[in-house]
């Protein structure tokens, strides 16, 4: 049986996140079913990695096999045939049987944008965090270099039996974007343009992420944006310093899984 690999761009505001569920619309379950007029019957899928309600991805990996074989430029027209338009097959390839989208992930690369204009924006509200307030970004950009290295990431994440091992690594933390502390709206410098001086984004890329990681080393750099927590309480909470704790998780339509690579 041909095994297919999937790249997946969708926009996570209507859904319960990647992962079908009972009661709610996920993207695994409306993707699955996008292949039963081609299987005649819905597909197995496996992600490289689950993403929560309101998360949205532009690369999410997913493979699963198949009992046709068609051409990767057949399978991609006829599934987004299929699809509505906040689901996209980007890419298909057809792989080995012995490629796992989550098993062989090596490095996943998530983006948390800031929307710092003083009205929010109708083109991004859904895909940024809207901050009209002034932050000390500077001190946010040195507290997310903590991040970066092998650490037990519990503190940033939530009980969960299915993982073996809280501690991951991330390999590096970036921004994107204007790294003005604020940008005044209407002032001619490029608001239409693809990325507006208002939108600011961190990026982190690291081999693996627990449940709800991102979103909440995102809530504690607010923390100290917002001048609630130092800098350096990143790396105290990372240590176990009791006096420190991670602040509230971020919420989700600022977060994009950008990538997975193998």
């Amino acid at each position: 049986m041909p095994r297919l690999k999937l790249t997946v761009e969708y926009d996570g505001t209507e859904y319960a996140g990647w992962q079908a569920q009972a009661n709610a619309r996920s993207i695994q379950a409306v993707l699955a079913a996008a292949f039963a007029p081609l299987l005649g019957q819905p597909a197995q899928l496996h992600a490289a990695g689950r993403t929560d309600a309101g998360v949205h991805a532009l690369g999410q990996v997913v493979h699963t096999d198949v009992h046709q074989v068609r051409t990767p430029d057949t399978w991609r027209a006829a599934l987004n045939a299929h699809l509505p338009p906040d689901i996209r097959v980007r890419q298909v390839a057809v792989v080995g049987a012995d490629f796992h989208a989550r098993k062989l992930a090596r490095g996943k690369l998530y983006h948390y944008a800031f929307w710092r204009g003083r009205v929010e924006s109708t083109r991004w509200r859904r895909y940024s965090l809207h901050v009209p307030q002034p932050l000390d970004w500077e001190a946010m950009r040195e507290a997310a270099q903590h991040f970066v290295g092998r650490h037990d990431f519990a503190p940033f994440s939530v009980a969960d039996r299915t993982v073996q091992t809280t501690v991951r690594t991330i390999r590096r933390v970036t921004w994107h974007g204007d790294f003005a502390p604020e940008v005044p709206d209407g002032d001619g410098s490029g608001n239409a343009s693809f990325s507006p001086p208002e939108l600011l984004a961190v990026a982190f890329y690291g081999d693996g992420f627990l449940r709800y990681q991102v979103r909440r080393m995102v809530g504690t750099l607010l923390a100290v944006g917002q001048g609630r927590l130092p800098a350096a309480a990143v790396a105290g909470i990372l240590c176990g310093a009791k006096e420190f704790a991670a602040a509230a998780t971020a919420p989700a339509q600022g977060l994009t899984l950008m990538q997975v690579d193998y």
